[in-house]
């Protein structure tokens, strides 16, 4: 999986009065490790990376943004379906996650220094900070699964936590670049937080003839959400995807 407006940011010219719009795939090497409560049952969950990638069943994950480059918009979209398998007093257990998660952001270009020069693109080289805000929208489905148990446990949760965030975008060359994003949510409720992390390296090219930078990262998004569950017990979902990031983003 890659990530969010962060990807985008340093793609576009400041000078530039004209909208844009910028689009980047991404794949994300996460890891998911914490806790999930459910009907009293109190599984971890820790999937490393080399196990989840055979037990994905589907998985989209994309950015879009609109951008000025004084100020814009944008979304980011992840869907991962995974399903695995563990043991516990020699018995399998199946853990079946859903998870669809969409944050909607703005930002704004609050400091600009140019550092001389031109990049790949022909335009100024920078160092760029942009506060973020936005709201991010998480559904859920987690199931908990074992036969010789005659357990099955289910929960379908669905919930959005507003953020705020800072990103910078540094240009250490006329083709490589260094982006910085964090962002903290769920700052309206004590059930929901969630905090966002990513670094990235990018390479500026072209690409189609269109601008392009192809990056390499880390990003780590921890959420925490609880309730109440069917059963009357609390549902807790506290996980940590945490792992390394390709993508590219290309402008249009």
């Amino acid at each position: 999986m890659l990530s969010s407006c962060l990807l985008t940011s340093s793609v576009t010219s400041y000078a530039a009065e004209h909208w844009k719009v910028l689009v980047s795939p991404f794949i994300w090497g996460a890891s998911l490790k914490g806790d999930l409560a459910l009907a009293g049952k109190k599984p971890a969950v820790d999937i490393p990376f080399s196990e989840l990638v055979n037990d994905v069943d589907s998985i989209f994950m994309g950015n879009l943004e609109l951008t000025n480059a004084h100020y814009g918009f944008y979304i980011d979209a992840i869907n991962v379906d995974t399903d695995s398998n563990d043991r516990v007093m020699g018995q399998k257990i199946s853990y079946k996650i859903d998870q669809t998660t969409v944050a909607l952001g703005a930002f704004y270009r609050a400091f600009n220094y140019e550092l001389g020069g031109n990049h790949l693109f022909d335009e100024p080289r920078r160092i760029a900070i942009d506060p973020t805000i936005g709201a991010r929208w998480t559904k859920l489905t987690a199931e908990v699964q074992s036969k010789p148990f005659g357990l099955k446990l289910s929960k379908k949760a669905e919930w959005t936590d507003p953020f705020v965030g800072l990103r910078l975008t540094a240009d250490l060359t006329n083709k490589w670049n260094l982006s910085l994003l964090s962002q903290v949510g769920g700052l309206d409720t004590d059930n929901k937080k969630t905090h966002n992390h990513e670094a990235y390296l990018g390479y500026r090219v072209y690409l189609l003839d269109h601008p392009t930078i192809i990056r390499v990262g880390y990003r780590s998004l921890s959420q925490r959400y609880t309730s109440t569950d069917f059963t009357g017990h609390r549902f807790k979902y506290d996980i940590r995807q945490s792992g390394p990031v390709v993508g590219m983003t290309m402008r249009f």
